[in-house]
């Protein structure tokens, strides 16, 4: 594509829209996919809402994609020669006329010709891959057969922004995926069910985790690579196969930004949704809330303990004919910072993994094991655990994070599936906070009869001895 000289006073903008044709003969998704491979030398987050209720809070989620991808973009590290930022969407409900996908594509275009920058050249573009049958007509203009089945939509936009001293060097990048669209502005579960089949986790993971790979054709290492995750909805929202969004990106586990509400209630629905991630082992990285004048971030930041900031946007405007170009630049200290938090997070997450090896090899006593036969690069660095896989941590060329299952649980004991794990948290959890610890010396206390009584059925009359090390012994 040729393109015309170049304006001397502003960043040059040109827009391409495609609908690329679905393959004649496209694969069936497998039934069993393997584990996802989750690459992690990028910095990537999932971003996800305190509540799904209707009300102006969840379109903040891409207002905070949008300015953090013009912090990456338009100001690069200068340790880099240009960066990208991959936005995936796995699931979109009132398709088209709701696309988070292009709306961070066109606000950050016109963000960036408002700044007047960069000066180098960025391309942007937006695919949206499947969608269900009326969405796909909403699009298209006409129908087509398979009613009942998600198609292949293919739709793509790009634009390319070229600034004034551009010579064709390096070009940063803005990726916008959508995975999955129904048309229908209601829960995803039931937008699946009225207008297609639904998409199973294990395709929608597989999906998601050829998306997270986007990131890894990085010229080098000479360009900084971020990435993030939108979810639909709030934390326990139900996906299109009714599993809780935050069971169903668990296999992940990504790092979480929540947006939290600053309304009145706020403070209640956030801590719920906080708690809700980290009863799952999320790790959450900052909680961004919008100023309603109630002051939420205070008793947020004293029951968190200062474990993580609480960052407070001015109001969003509610004029639909507001280009919310202002807010952005009021907003743009904070986005700064909460993209300085995330590489930080990101940079000493990575140096925590390659530092465990060695450390652990000082002061840990493995049994069955030569230790001075076991060099640090065969140790297996073990970041989560989700059903009877272990997220492990690997170096090949570069860092990532891969599912491998835990054979020696099928030794020892049978380990619970994700469901179960999930299901023991709560319970433990529950246990924790209503007895804390408990002396037994003519003490009872409902879980310790209840365990003993289950274990006289299985073997027979006898005592149950509970010593001070809360051993059970026949």
């Amino acid at each position: 594509m040729n393109f015309p000289p170049l304006s001397h006073h502003s960043p040059t903008l040109y827009s391409l829209l495609l609908l690329l044709p679905p393959p004649l003969h496209p694969p069936a998704p497998s039934p069993s996919p393997s584990p996802p491979l989750h690459l992690i030398f990028t910095a990537t987050f999932t971003v996800t809402a305190t509540t799904a209720l209707p009300s102006p809070l969840p379109s903040h989620l891409h207002h905070l994609d949008t300015d953090l991808v013009a912090a990456t973009l338009l100001s690069p590290s200068p340790s880099s020669e240009s960066a990208k930022f991959v936005y995936i969407k796995p699931v979109e409900i009132g398709f088209p006329s709701n696309s988070d996908s292009t709306f961070v594509l066109c606000k950050f275009c016109q963000l960036a010709l408002h700044r007047r920058c960069p000066s180098f050249a960025v391309s942007a573009s937006n695919h949206v891959l499947q969608a269900s049958a009326s969405a796909s007509e909403a699009v298209l203009g006409y129908g087509s057969e398979g009613e009942g089945e998600l198609r292949d939509l293919g739709a793509y936009e790009e634009r390319r922004l070229l600034g004034e001293e551009w010579a064709g060097g390096a070009t940063s990048e803005l990726i916008c995926k959508t995975m999955h669209a129904w048309r229908e502005a209601i829960s995803a579960h039931l937008a699946a069910e009225m207008e297609g089949r639904a998409v199973s986790d294990n395709v929608l993971l597989e999906v998601l985790g050829r998306c997270l790979g986007i990131g890894s054709k990085d010229r080098g290492g000479k360009v900084d690579v971020w990435t993030v995750v939108e979810i639909a909805g709030g934390v326990a929202s139900p996906g299109p196969s009714r599993t809780l969004q935050c069971d169903l990106y668990r296999p992940f586990r990504l790092p979480a930004i929540l947006v939290g509400d600053g309304r009145l209630g706020g403070i209640s629905g956030t801590v719920s949704a906080y708690e809700s991630f980290k009863l799952r082992g999320y790790d959450v990285v900052a909680i961004v809330i919008e100023n309603h004048g109630l002051v939420n971030e205070v008793p947020l930041l004293s029951y968190l303990g200062n474990r993580l900031p609480v960052l407070v946007l001015p109001p969003v405007p509610q004029d639909p004919s507001d280009n919310l170009m202002k807010w952005f630049d009021k907003s743009e200290a904070v986005f700064s910072f909460l993209k300085d938090l995330m590489l930080s997070v990101h940079s000493e997450r990575i140096q925590r993994f390659h530092d465990m090896p060695k450390r652990a090899g000082d002061i840990f006593l493995w049994p069955f094991t030569q230790h001075k036969l076991v060099p640090k690069e065969i140790v297996t660095v073990i970041d989560s655990r989700c059903g009877e896989n272990f997220s492990v941590h690997k170096v090949c060329d570069k860092d990532f994070i891969t599912q491998q299952f835990d054979a020696c649980a099928s030794w020892w004991t049978h380990g619970p599936d994700a469901a179960l794990q999930i299901e023991l948290a709560r319970d433990v959890g529950y246990a924790a906070a209503r007895f804390g610890h408990v002396m037994f010396p003519e003490n009872v206390y409902e879980p310790a009869l209840e365990c003993a009584e289950l274990l006289l059925e299985g073997v027979g009359k006898a005592l149950i001895f509970f010593p001070f090390k809360c051993r059970v012994k026949l």
